[in-house]
């Protein structure tokens, strides 16, 4: 009888051996994959990391096209003074959508259409893709004789509209249309071929061309040649961001 009882305690031993053993092979410190989960009647485990087709991505520019070429991208809002190289989506402030700022992941963001231009420097009409509509420089709160300069209270917003005016015209054509009301001018944009980035050149009624800063102020896109003085028009109260536009394409 005592025999029994010293056999069955050293195969109890044993068992415990061999569980210890099998607990700390790499086999049990591993999580089990899906296949060794199913085999058991398990359900597949929960991804660790689901893949996010990211819009951290960074952003592309328009590549720079043979003249006469069509190019047909979105105008992203980043903040000024961000890098044209290393810029990435979810930096941007959002797109030009038909009455403004449109948030980053929002359906609503304007597709514009241009025809590449010789040289960068040259001023370009950025049309929305499939309507009549392009987007301008509207002069809202003037008469026709429209001066952006230093100590100039007279500011734009970047608004889509039906009218057309030449390159380097000094007229603007008066607007009553859907998305903008006032004094405007449409081919005054040049995008940069390098690194798509956008400026803006109103023509003076004496054919100048002031520097001109583009400025977001809630959802509304301004350009002035005086940005203290755009901040006495609009109130001390408005909050003022200096930004940056380019033209972004889609990832192929």
């Amino acid at each position: 009888m005592l025999a029994i009882a010293r056999l069955a305690s050293l195969a109890l031993f044993a068992l415990s051996l061999f569980t210890l053993a099998h607990g700390a092979s790499p086999a049990a410190r591993r999580a089990a994959t899906n296949a060794e989960r199913l085999a058991r009647g398990l359900a597949p485990a929960r991804p660790r990391r689901l893949y996010n087709p990211s819009r951290a991505n960074v952003a592309r520019s328009a590549p720079s096209g043979l003249p006469g070429s069509t190019q047909t991208g979105k105008l992203g809002i980043y903040p000024a003074g961000t890098s044209p190289t290393l810029r990435k989506r979810d930096g941007s402030l959002g797109f030009m959508g038909a009455y403004g700022l449109v948030a980053p992941d929002s359906t609503q963001a304007w597709a514009y259409s241009f025809t590449e231009p010789t040289s960068s420097s040259t001023v370009v009409e950025l049309n929305h893709a499939g309507t009549p509509y392009r987007l301008a420089g509207v002069a809202i709160r003037s008469g026709p004789q429209v001066t952006l300069g230093p100590g100039n209270t007279i500011y734009l917003e970047l608004q889509n509209v039906r009218s057309h005016t030449d390159a380097g015209t000094a007229t603007s054509v008066y607007v009553y249309d859907t998305y903008a009301i006032g004094y405007a001018q449409t081919t005054i944009f040049a995008i940069d071929q390098t690194t798509g980035k956008l400026s803006v050149h109103w023509v003076n009624p004496d054919g100048s061309v002031a520097p001109q800063y583009i400025i977001l102020s809630g959802t509304n896109i301004y350009v002035t040649g005086d940005v203290s003085a755009l901040q006495t028009q609009l109130g001390s109260s408005a909050q003022l961001n200096p930004i940056d536009i380019f033209f972004d394409v889609p990832d192929s």
